[in-house]
Parts: structure tokens; sequence; C-alpha cells
């Protein structure tokens, strides 16, 4: 039995073999899926290609608002503060505005979008023209079309675009649209609607407040009037002058009625906040996020009544745009309503203190009227000179002077709304126009065409994946020395029958195949590693024939790998070297007249194995088939086996067992003791390679036999693809040519 050699690829890496990333195997594994990957680029370019052909332009303008609360001044309101918080607000606030319904409703009627045919006949889009492209999906599109003003306000909030620039106060609105003209003329009637919707808000507001202003000064005017009148009237009774002499009680009493005159004016202001904030209490807290400005000038601290507007204004918006968005059962707007009545009732409740503060001080400003009140009785009835005539028409007097005074401020405030009314200063103004777009900003060819790049690269990566992870059997030499710790003797090329002759009559037999081999050292490609081959077969058995005559088990452990192939290649060419070989037929898969045109030779005494040897008359290889009675009926193990091997040892240079797949039967273990030792034969990438290790692992002592593995089958034009880059096998074989031969 021939010794069995160790090779460094079966011992463990040593740690500085070890590599966290192999950077040659990436680009060993990119280069042999180079098709797969290239093929899965060219198809998603090609698609991409196919997509920005039929996918239709669209063209985005856009300008740009200022929301700018410093142009109030030009109203003479003096200089206007707002910090940064409110700022934000009034910015969010501006922007739900331009999504809102209101604002799309403005521009639908400016621009007459309704029967706009630009508008409403857009061209078709990708799936559209997709479906034209099929002879049963082609629709004609209508001539003219019309839309009711809702389907219009939702075609222009889905198509608009509002954000903001950076952390400034301009807000970007654009629109995108079929064509540029129609882009640019929506884009542009979205910044002037609004400018007019913030005008005609400013306009609501000073309306409603100068209606509230005219009628109380309605009524302060009529109660001036009637105290004026009652201070005539008891002067023309009592006969009483309010500019007479007056002594010191005179006096005291006329600053007492001074103070009363004061503290009336305030309990007046105190009733009328309070009946205002009574209102807004009794109102409930659904309207309470309205009246946050009432808590203004209070002891509230400013930025808490900042934060209340932010959070209202946001919550608000929020709803707004989750209702237009996802409908009114969204479950979003039962936790924004929640949100929105825990802040309604927070204001609410510093509205409820608010008034009870008013309350408090209009208490303490009545009890203190009360007390002047009294003040003056005393003081009144101290000075016997001065009778309660005097001191009513005092009183009288004072009352009327408290409401004139009232009047006069309303009369102030109300002059300055109507001003404003007359003359609004929007807090708003365009700074850039929507210009022309030149390009369109959608399909976007480069972002469409690396998309298509990266994906196609992903599919042809995960394909080359699973094409790898497939991978089961044997591509190279070094796998067998790495996983198996077998000497690797070569790589036999697969062998093709001419496409042109018959099957029955192949051109060429084995036999002639390696005499051409063996004749021509430079011969075909293909020759060369088919020769090498079976000389490093040899080579591995030449101790054994050094010793007298090797016999030599052909193994495989699958049926269909070759080996019956290799074990004539291998007799051919040890024949045409002047050995003389003896075939042993033990795998009846693989008949031994598709080997051989065997010659009967008349048996030289009955019974002899001799009798059922055949032998080929232009090599003269022998052959015998194991399962003839002569030889033992098929029982490898036998002792009639055994006198066959011993007798043809000294009759032959070389026997050759052609043994069965080894994981079917086990003869082939049976016999193995009986040879000098085996060659097994593989399919190149189909024989598992988790079978050869399982196999070597259960039969432990089959390895002590095997002095090499030959991968059979092997296409020479892709070996290249599977080695490393300083293999050898990529510089060793080339290229393939196919040539007429006799089949596998």
């Amino acid at each position: 039995m021939l010794e069995k050699n160790t090779y460094p690829e079966t011992l463990a890496p040593l740690p500085s073999d070890l590599k966290t990333i192999d950077i040659e195997r990436i680009i060993l594994l990119l280069r042999r899926h180079a098709v797969v990957l290239g093929s899965c680029v060219l198809v998603a370019l090609v698609l991409a290609t196919f997509y920005l052909s039929l996918a239709p332009r669209s063209y985005l303008s856009a300008g740009q608002v200022l929301l700018d609360r410093n142009l109030e001044q030009a109203a003479g309101e003096g200089e206007v503060t707002t910090s940064s918080v409110d700022l934000e607000a009034q910015v969010l606030n501006q922007i739900e505005v331009l999504r809102s319904s209101r604002v799309a409703t403005a521009v639908a009627k400016a621009e007459n979008l309704m029967t706009d045919q630009e508008f409403l006949n857009p061209p078709p889009s990708f799936s559209q023209r997709v479906r034209g492209l099929l002879p049963f999906g082609k629709a004609a599109r209508p001539a003219s079309l019309e839309a009711s003003l809702d389907e219009v306000v939702g075609m222009l909030r889905a198509n608009v675009q509002v954000d903001r620039m950076g952390r400034s106060s301009i807000i970007r609105v654009g629109y995108e649209a079929p064509t540029p003209e129609l882009a640019q003329r929506i884009s542009r009637a979205y910044a002037e609607a609004l400018v007019e919707d913030q005008l005609n808000a400013e306009l609501e507001a000073t309306s409603a407040a100068s209606g509230w202003l005219q009628q109380r000064l309605a009524e302060i005017g009529e109660s001036q009037r009637a105290a004026s009148q009652a201070i005539e009237e008891y002067r023309q009774q009592t006969g009483l002058s309010v500019g007479q002499d007056r002594n010191l009680t005179t006096q005291r009493i006329e600053a007492l009625s001074n103070q009363l005159a004061e503290a009336q004016a305030e309990t007046a202001r105190l009733r009328a906040l309070s009946d205002q904030l009574r209102t807004v209490v009794e109102a409930g807290p659904e309207a309470a996020s309205t009246n946050v400005s009432l808590l203004s000038g209070t002891q509230v601290d400013p930025a808490e009544i900042a934060v209340l507007r932010t959070q209202s204004a946001a919550l608000t918006s929020r709803i707004a745009e989750v209702r237009s968005s996802f409908g009114e059962d969204h479950p979003q707007l039962r936790t924004l309503a929640a949100e929105k009545a825990a802040l309604d009732s927070r204001i609410y409740a510093l509205l409820q203190n608010l008034d009870e503060q008013y309350r408090t001080q209009l208490s303490i400003a009545m009890q203190q009227e009360a007390g002047l009140r009294r003040d003056i009785d005393t003081e009144g009835q101290s000075a016997g000179m001065i009778s309660q005539e005097q001191v009513r028409l005092n009183e009288l007097q004072q009352r009327s002077d408290a409401l004139r005074s009232l009047y006069n401020s309303y009369l102030l405030r109300y002059e300055e709304s109507v001003q404003r009314q007359s003359f609004p200063i929007p807090s708003i103004r365009i700074v850039t126009d929507a210009l022309l777009p030149e390009q369109p900003s959608s399909p976007k060819v480069l972002v469409i065409v690396a998309a298509a790049i990266i994906a196609g690269t992903f599919l042809g990566a995960t394909l080359a994946a699973v094409i790898e992870l497939r991978e089961r059997g044997f591509r190279v030499g070094s796998q067998v020395r790495r996983q198996l710790g077998l000497r690797f003797l070569g790589y036999f090329p697969r062998l093709q029958r001419d496409t042109g002759s018959p099957p029955v009559a192949p051109r060429r037999t084995i036999g002639s195949l390696v005499r051409d081999a063996f004749g021509q050292r430079t011969g075909p490609r293909w020759g060369r590693p088919y020769m090498e081959t079976l000389r490093a077969t040899r080579l591995a058995l030449q101790p054994a024939a050094d010793r007298g005559t090797a016999v030599i088990g052909v193994l495989s452990a699958l049926p269909g790998e070759g080996k019956s192939t290799f074990a004539a290649s291998f007799a051919e060419m040890l024949a045409a070297s002047g050995a003389k070989v003896l075939i042993i037929n033990a795998d009846e898969s693989t008949p031994h007249g598709r080997m051989a045109r065997p010659v009967r030779i008349l048996p030289s005494q009955m019974g002899d194995w001799r009798k059922v040897v055949v032998t080929d008359g232009e090599t003269g290889i022998a052959s015998i088939s194991a399962s003839a009675p002569e030889a033992g009926g098929g029982d490898l193990s036998g002792i009639i086996m055994q006198k066959v091997l011993a007798e043809a040892r000294s009759q032959f240079d070389y026997v050759i067992l052609d043994l069965p797949a080894l994981a079917l039967v086990v003869d082939a273990l049976s016999v193995l003791p009986l040879t000098d030792g085996g060659v097994l034969v593989a399919e190149w990438g189909k024989t598992p390679r988790r079978l050869l290790t399982g196999l070597l692992e259960q039969e432990p002592a089959l390895a002590d036999y095997i002095m090499g593995v030959v991968l059979n089958k092997v296409d020479l034009n892709a070996l290249p693809r599977f080695t490393d880059i300083g293999g050898l096998e990529r510089f060793a074989y080339q290229a393939e040519q196919r040539i007429e031969t006799a089949p596998n």
C-alpha cells in the first residue's frame, strides 16, 4: 500500500493568517459572477431607460414670501416686539394657512381652474402609457373636462409644496405641474392668495373690534348725557352753583369727591373687565384658547402666555392637517383633541383665576368707593354750612366727569380701529416671484440611473450569493487538499462527442484520443491537462510498480462521475507506453463493451478466469468482468477474486479495478486491502464536498488507501474563475477547444 502524504492546507491556520476581510476572495467572487452582476445591472438600466422614456415630465415653480411684523409700524402703531417663540408660531401658522383649503379655494377661483383644460387634462401617467402600449389597454382621452371646486381644491393641496427656509421668516411656496407655465401661474396665485387672505383676516378682526367699540361708545355716551342732564336739573332745582366759594371743609369734600370719582372710574373699568371675563368663563373651556390675549398685562408670566399661544396654534394646525389628510375618524384626532382639551382647560383655569382677581379688585374698589362716600357724608355732616344739595351736585358732576373721561378713552381706540380698517397693512409680502422653470423637476435622471445601478448591483449580488451558497462541489485542487487532506492528481477535462457524427459511430475513441495527446506534446489545449493528470497518476503509482505489478482501484462516491472513463483512459495511456494492463470491471453500471472493442480469446483451460478475459486487438488491453463466475460472480472480497488478483500480478504490469460507487455499496471498501492504492474520481463542481468528507469520517481507513484525487469533467474555460488571483490554473489553462471525442 502506498504511503499517504499530509498537506499543509489541512493544518490549522496561524493567527497571523486570519484576516477580517479577504479582499482577494471578494475580487475573485466578483470576477466569477461578473456576468450575473453585469446582466442584472444591464436589466436595471434598461428598465430605468424604459421608465425615463415613458414617465411624464413635471415642472416645479416656487416663490418666497416674508412674514414681517415690522410692516405694521407704517400704520403708526409704534414699535412691534415679537419674541422668537411667537415668531416660530406665526411662521408655522402661515404654513398651515398656505396648505389650507381656504387658500386653495381662492387660487382655484382666481385662476378659474374648474374649467382649465391644461390643469384638468394633464399628460398620461407612466402606467397609462404602459397600458397604451398594449393592444387592449388603449383608452381615448376626453377632449374637454370639468371638475367641481372641491375636486380642484384637493388636486391643488396634493401638489402644493410649502416649507420654511431654514430658521428665517421666509416661506417657500411652490407648485408642481405638467407644464412650466401652469406651475408658474399657480405658484404666483398661491403667493398672492396668501397676501389677500392676510388682508381679509386683518379687516375682519378690525371690523369686529370697531363694532364692539362703537356699541360701548353709544352706551357710555348715553350715560354721560344722562349724568349731565341730571346735574343741570338738580342745579335748577336747588339754585346751587358748582363754582361758588368753599371753605376748608368744602375743599376737603372736593378732594374726597375727586378720590370718589377716581374710585368710580376704577370700579367702572374693573366692572367692564370683570363682565368680559365672566362672558368668556361662561362660554366654557372650548373657547378659552381664543381669549389667551386677555391674560396679557396681568400677573401671569409673559413666557407662559407665549407658550400657551404656540401650543394652541400648533395643536389647531395639527388637528386641521390630520383631519384633511386622514379624515374625521383617524385615531390621532382623539389624541390631539385630548391634548387640545387639556390646553383649553389650562387656559380656562388661568382665566377663572383672573376673573376671581378682578372680582376681588372690583369688590375692593366698591368698598373703597363706599368708604369715600361715607367720608364725604361725614364731612358733610361736620360742615353744617354746606347743604346736602351741594354735595349731591358735586357727586353728579364727578360722575359726569368720569363718564366723559371713559368716553374719550373709548373714542380714541375706536378712531384707531377705523383708521386700520380704512388703511390695512399686511404683515406678509412677496420677496421672490415664481419663475418659469427651464428643467423638469421629475423624473430625476441621475437619481433614477443611480438607483437602477444600485438595485441591479444588489440584485446581482443577491443572485451571486445564492449561486455561491449553492456551490457544493470541488472546483480546484486546493479545496481537495484542504478539506479532504488527500493528494490532488490533476484535472481531467470533459471529453466531448463530435456534434456532427451519429452517437453510434463516434469519430474518435478514448484510445485514439490518448494516442493523439500522448504523441503530440504541443497538441490540443485540452490534451495537456488530460495527459498531465494521467502521468501524475502513474507517477503516484510508480513506487508500487517498481516493486512489481501495481494493483490500483478507481473509486467514485456516486455513479456517473466518469470513473470508468478515467480508468479506460489510464489503461490506454499505460498500454501506449508498452505496459501490460488488465482492467477488472467491477462496476456493472458501465458496460465493459463501451470501453473497448473486445476480441474473444479461447480459454486455455475450463473454469479458469482467463477464459472470460477479452483483449483489445489494437492496444492489447485485457479486460474481465467481475460478475463472471470464473472471477467470483461479483464477490470482490471472495477467495476467487483474491486468486484472480494474485495470478494477475504475475502476468500483467498493471491491474486496474473499476470499482462501484462508494456511497451505494461496500464492495469497494472490501477489495481495497487487496490493492496497492486507489484513485478517487470526483466530478468537477457536482460531487458534494460534504459527501466525501462524510465518507472519510465514516471510514477512516479509506483515506489510507487513496493515493490521490482526480477532478473529472472539468470545464477548462470556467476553471480560471474559481482559482485565486495568483493560482496556477489561471495561467496553465486558458480556454478549452471543443473537439470530437468519445462521451463521458
